[in-house]
């Protein structure tokens, strides 16, 4: 079950370039590495059976990428917050609505002009493309660079390169697409790709674009939940 992946997730004993994480659902992640934990649009995919292996110390930041019902949910916000006291960086809408129940001191206003560090972590944020503002986030842990594309539309990524890119495939996004995220891909040039945000048949065709066009690089189809654990060559 979810419970006991996430306790899995965090009991894992990490070496230098490897990469793990839990997919929860559209765009929803869990990813740790050996320099940190980071969650990203969790929506409501995080209940409370979870929480009490979120404490605080396990995850370094909660990032939210916009306030669409399918990224973000207010209760499951707040709950986070309370088990992990974890910053939380997202986009302007997103902080506005936390501001209420959270102490300001914790939100932060992701910008592209001010990169965010928390320990050895940093995150620059990246304005999509989608209905209404959205922020896509390129993280550095260390060395390790990882992409979390939300569920934009294509947009130029070639000032940036990434191990691991979560990439949107489509559904339920009205933006979102296999060849947006091919694009990014080819920006991005990663090592490893995992399809996020999209149905079955979407990334079935991300999965043969990149076959033809990027031989070598890998393409995760992870089913919610799922555990993943990669080391990055």
């Amino acid at each position: 079950m979810k419970t006991e992946e996430i306790k899995n997730l965090f009991a894992y004993v990490l070496a230098e370039k490897e990469v793990a994480f839990q997919y929860l659902g559209y765009s929803g992640v869990i990813i740790r590495t050996i320099d940190g934990a980071v969650i990203i649009d969790p929506a409501d995919k995080i209940g409370s059976g979870d929480l009490k292996f979120l404490s605080p110390g396990t995850v370094n930041l909660i990032l939210y990428t916009h306030d669409h019902y399918d990224h973000f949910h207010q209760a499951t916000a707040f709950a986070l917050f309370k088990a992990t006291d974890a910053p939380i960086l997202a986009e302007a809408t997103v902080i506005n609505r936390l501001r209420r129940d959270i102490p300001a001191d914790k939100l932060f206003v992701a910008s592209p002009d001010n990169p965010f560090h928390q320990g050895n972590i940093t995150v620059r944020a990246i304005r999509g493309s989608h209905v209404g503002p959205i922020m896509l986030y390129h993280l550095a842990f260390g060395n390790l660079k990882i992409f979390h594309g939300a569920d934009s539309d294509y947009i130029p990524l070639s000032g940036f390169s990434a191990d691991v890119a979560f990439l949107p495939t489509g559904d339920p996004s009205p933006t979102a697409s296999p060849r947006a995220a091919f694009q990014m891909a080819n920006d991005l040039k990663p090592k490893i790709i995992v399809a996020i945000h999209g149905s079955s048949s979407q990334h079935k065709e991300l999965g043969k674009l990149v076959q033809e066009k990027m031989p070598g690089v890998k393409i995760i189809f992870p089913a919610p939940y799922s555990l993943n654990r990669e080391k990055i060559d």
